[in-house]
């Protein structure tokens, strides 16, 4: 239940958030992505071809931040609009 309310509001794994927005009806769907330090952003490529498996295109990503404080701002429009 606490999941759920989360994802309704935009927290949550990336995949299951974009899920949510997509099954919405939403076009665009954008997530303030924190890659893991230790990973060399393999999880951020990773994140980024599991939602364009649910129907999304990468529209821009924009990173921000330095280190621990690092984040990408992803920004994915929906396939055919």
């Amino acid at each position: 239940m606490l999941k759920k309310w989360l994802m309704a509001r935009g927290y949550g794994a990336i995949d299951d958030v974009a899920r949510v927005a997509f099954e919405r009806g939403d076009v665009v769907f954008s997530y303030k992505f924190h890659p893991r330090p230790t990973r060399n952003d393999t999880d951020l490529a990773e994140a980024i071809a599991s939602v364009e498996q649910i129907g999304w295109r990468l529209q821009s990503q924009f990173p921000q931040g330095e280190g621990l404080q690092r984040f990408v701002s992803l920004t994915f429009r929906r396939v055919g609009v």
